[in-house]
């Protein structure tokens, strides 16, 4: 009996620690009028964001842009590393790096890479190295920025990543199936749970996402399947982006910030 009691002790509170307080208070509201994507921000308050098919870097002081109308459309960005921001052109199936004022820096036409790819998502590995999606083989693998290498290092996987989030060792994405999958760079894969119904969701970071259902906010957490309902309701919602404990809300050009305490 005494055992059981003890068992029960440790469910009770085990599921008590499952269960986070989230609170938020709003800091400030930025207008942003020629924005059409809110992408981000980084470590240096710098903010991204599309607009006429460009991209856009802006803090209080200056503001840069980058633009090349003959790739045709960008189709995916990647903000992991501020000194080295990663655009995919998917149309040209070609990879455009730019340094920290989107100079661009390196150039990649994968149309003359061997083996033949086509990237269809793309993030930034670190060491030199990209994280991408080939749609030809379905795999998931790391390109070589200075040997111009290939290396798959994942098995087949149907469809496309809807989502994902890049670190020097993970790649952390959403599959055909609406699962949570992360993949190392030694190309361990782990199953991390299946994405909640919502409207939109951005990463909390790896075992957690924050995600929007009727202009409510919600954090979930993969490790112990709790939802917790923040603090925070906005209207005409385009996007948002979690970074260094802030929410930043994307609605109307403006970008609306939450401190957010844990």
């Amino acid at each position: 009996m005494k055992t059981a009691l003890s068992y029960l002790f440790l469910i009770v509170n085990f599921s008590l620690a499952a269960q986070t307080n989230y609170t938020c208070n709003k800091l400030d509201s930025l207008s942003f009028e020629k924005a059409e994507q809110f992408l981000g921000k980084d470590n240096f308050q710098n903010y991204y964001y599309t607009s006429n098919n460009q991209l856009f870097k802006q803090n209080k002081n200056k503001t840069y842009n980058y633009k090349n109308i003959a790739l045709g459309k960008i189709h995916d960005i990647a903000i992991e590393n501020p000194l080295q921001i990663v655009l995919l052109y998917k149309n040209f199936n070609t990879v455009v790096l730019l340094d920290n004022q989107l100079n661009e820096v390196q150039k990649i036409d994968f149309n003359t890479i061997d083996p033949f790819l086509t990237i269809t998502s793309i993030g930034f590995g670190g060491q030199n190295k990209l994280w991408f999606f080939d749609s030809n083989t379905q795999k998931i693998g790391l390109y070589d920025l200075i040997t111009s290498s290939v290396k798959f290092l994942s098995t087949p996987f149907k469809g496309i990543i809807s989502k994902k989030m890049a670190t020097y060792n993970f790649l952390y994405f959403i599959n055909y199936y609406n699962e949570y999958l992360s993949i190392s760079i030694f190309g361990k894969i782990e199953n991390l749970g299946s994405i909640p119904a919502n409207d939109d969701f951005c990463f909390l970071d790896e075992s957690k996402i924050i995600f929007t259902n009727n202009d409510s906010f919600f954090i979930y957490d993969f490790a112990f399947k709790t939802t917790s309902k923040l603090n925070v309701r906005e209207k005409s919602i385009q996007n948002f982006f979690f970074k260094d404990d802030i929410l930043s809300i994307f609605t109307d050009n403006k970008i609306i910030n939450y401190q957010m305490n844990f």
